[in-house]
């Protein structure tokens, strides 16, 4: 069998300026990722002003979450069939009118509405991008480049906080979607510019309905699960019912893929050592840093008594970790491979969530601040090292089936380490032997719960306890 590698040379590339490619998508990727965390901050303002309750608002980033994942499998065959280039104006092009129109919606089904068609067009963007990237860069420029797309991608959720607070606080709701027009138009008009030259592309065989129907159901039962376990139980009959149609739907869907001809999902990508390693290491990374980021700012703003604004300016660290340290690990990924990097990245990984561990309500500045800082390091060295080897392994015009497993994977890792996280271990009967440390945590565990999977709430106000009480105390009121 030949080698992927071997064969990317003999497949036809398109003629673009591949750093143009590259600016665009990765402008387009942080569009899209900004404003999903973006969203989480403006909830409660949108359950007042469209008068519903927390179950009816939290739609509005389940059905996104739902409808992204669904669509991403589907990517590889749409940009085999029209061109990747044409994929992403394309989808770019719905993510910015469906943002219109969230920030028109008159009714919360109608923004529920219109987030699914957003979704439709971020869920695309992301795979046809790094698609697009695998065919425009030769496999020993594949690390540095994903580097530098992976800013993009790691630090849009870091400051989206901060730019969703300071947009609902000055301004209102519908500005979380309405600030995507401008920046959307503007990148259609120069990604037409971009992609204008022919690119190559081939008539794939039939579309695998079936296939894709029980993956979708699959994903869809999976992703539900994992987000309303907390708020109905996991044992409960409804979450249970979720679970099982997710084992039956994809058991029917390995049924599918292995009898017919041209499956949406070539099982047999997964025989190949590189792509499934990395394929269960971004699950793995996904797991182990989402749920910790989704509980620090929980953390923060309710038993630290930080604001929102507050909360995002001490994640700014973790951000510029991220965009200093990307560029490095793809240099190191197109020099030495993706082993090492990929080791760096474990260690320092587990560094952070080490140190994140000994936080309390008493830790300073410095010790919320220097986690961040090798967690920022961790992502880098995982998510380049892990996406280059895994695209570089598959043939090129399996690239964008490949890079959408990659971001479900993600993004059903991240769902499930919320989840894990989110759920407090409640031993009965040891209360009394719980140090205040260990208390702390335990409450902070129980407030994940309380606010239901969502940290775009209100912060708490606990005076003379934490850095905000402790600088309120001595300093007087301060955002």
């Amino acid at each position: 069998m030949a080698n992927p590698l071997s064969q990317s040379s003999a497949h036809p590339k398109p003629s673009w300026n591949r750093w143009e490619v590259l600016a665009v998508v990765m402008t387009g990727t942080f569009m899209a990722i900004l404003d999903s965390s973006i969203v989480n901050i403006a909830l409660p303002h949108i359950m007042t002003s469209l008068e519903v309750n927390l179950s009816q608002v939290q739609w509005v980033l389940t059905a996104f979450m739902l409808a992204a994942a669904v669509v991403m499998p589907l990517t590889g065959w749409l940009g085999n069939r029209f061109g990747y280039g044409k994929l992403y104006l394309a989808a770019l092009g719905l993510f910015t009118f469906g943002s219109l129109l969230c920030g028109l919606a008159w009714n919360i089904d109608s923004l529920i509405t219109f987030r699914v068609l957003q979704a439709l067009g971020g869920g695309m963007m992301q795979p046809a991008g790094m698609a697009m990237i695998t065919q425009v860069f030769e496999p020993h420029e594949r690390g540095r480049a994903i580097g530098i797309w992976g800013i993009g991608a790691m630090v849009a959720p870091t400051i989206g906080p901060t730019a969703g607070a300071y947009l609902t606080e000055y301004f209102e709701w519908r500005s979380i979607f309405t600030i995507n027009i401008p920046v959307g138009l503007i990148l259609i008009i120069i990604g037409a510019g971009v992609f204008s030259k022919q690119e190559h592309k081939f008539k794939p065989p039939a579309f695998d309905w079936m296939g894709f129907s029980a993956l979708g159901v699959f994903l869809v039962c999976l992703l539900l699960g994992l987000d309303r376990g907390q708020d109905h139980g996991w044992t409960s009959t409804l979450i249970l019912t979720y679970f099982v149609m997710a084992a039956v739907a994809f058991v029917l869907f390995i049924v599918i893929e292995t009898s017919t001809p041209h499956p949406v999902i070539p099982l047999s990508m997964f025989k190949i050592p590189d792509f499934t390693a990395g394929l269960v290491l971004a699950v793995a990374r996904s797991t182990a840093l989402f749920g910790a980021v989704f509980l620090l700012p929980v953390f923060l703003q309710r038993l630290m008594g930080l604001s929102t604004i507050q909360n995002g300016i001490i994640m700014i660290p973790g951000a510029i970790s991220v965009a200093f340290f990307m560029p490095i690990a793809g240099r190191l990924t197109d020099s030495y491979g993706a082993r090492w990097p990929a080791a760096i990245g474990v260690i320092c990984a587990s560094a952070s969530l080490y140190f994140y561990s000994t936080l309390d309500v008493d830790s300073s500045r410095w010790a919320i601040i220097y986690p961040q800082i090798f967690r920022g390091a961790g992502i880098a060295f995982m998510l380049t090292p892990v996406a280059t080897a895994a695209l570089n392994a598959v043939h090129p015009r399996q690239a964008g089936i490949a890079s959408g497993l990659l971001n479900v994977g993600q993004q059903a890792g991240g769902s499930f380490g919320i989840a894990l996280l989110s759920t407090p271990a409640r031993p009965p009967d040891h209360h009394a032997r719980r140090t205040p440390r260990r208390r702390s945590r335990t409450r902070l565990c129980r407030l994940a719960v309380q606010l239901g999977h969502r940290n775009g709430l209100q912060p708490g106000n606990h005076p003379g306890r934490g850095i905000a009480g402790r600088e309120q105390g001595r300093r007087g009121p301060r955002l």
